[in-house]
């Protein structure tokens, strides 16, 4: 259909996916059709965007939240305006609780399921007081693991309920040479 608006589908412990609907079609109608299953319960949220909410904690506070509602997805594509945000994601986490590990000293934040690693990135780097160029070598590293997660993936896609939280180590990333 020419009027399709393109959205990317981000699911608890799950790759993404591009999913499509009409702009008069509900949230829960496109994702039924798409087969997307557990989309109502008290204990599915579903959220659109990307939450970027973090980086704009003040540097003193301590244990930070992100307030990223859930939406009703009984609203149409048009309305909850996925033309601009495309992104949707389900969770039964409403907040991800998230530790980073940095020379002794660690920093926590509850973020939304809709944060990507580069915002959790930029919010650790700044919590730790290392921006700029000398800030940019440091990446999150799962803790236990070499796994560095590429800054485009959702904590969505990195956490499953009912342990809800995360531990990454702020490292120096690594560049093969040659």
């Amino acid at each position: 259909m020419a009027d399709e608006i393109e959205l990317f589908f981000h699911g608890e412990g799950e790759k993404s996916r591009v999913i499509r609907g009409t702009p008069q079609e509900t949230l829960r109608e496109v994702l039924v059709r798409w087969e997307i299953v557990d989309v109502v319960g008290d204990d599915v949220f579903v959220s659109i965007g990307q939450c970027e909410e973090a980086l704009e904690e003040p540097l003193e506070v301590e244990d930070g939240a992100d307030t990223h509602p859930p939406i009703d997805i009984n609203l149409t594509l048009e309305v909850l305006e996925l033309h601009k945000h495309r992104h949707v994601h389900r969770h039964r986490c409403r907040q991800v609780r998230v530790e980073v590990n940095f020379g002794g000293d660690t920093k926590r934040h509850r973020f939304s399921p809709a944060t990507t690693i580069e915002v959790v990135t930029r919010w650790a780097r700044r919590k730790f007081k290392l921006e700029g160029a000398a800030g940019d070598e440091y990446v999150l590293q799962i803790c236990g693991t070499q796994e560095q997660p590429r800054s485009d993936v959702h904590l969505s896609q990195l956490t499953k309920f009912p342990d809800c939280g995360l531990c990454f180590n702020l490292v120096k990333e690594i560049n093969p040479q040659g």
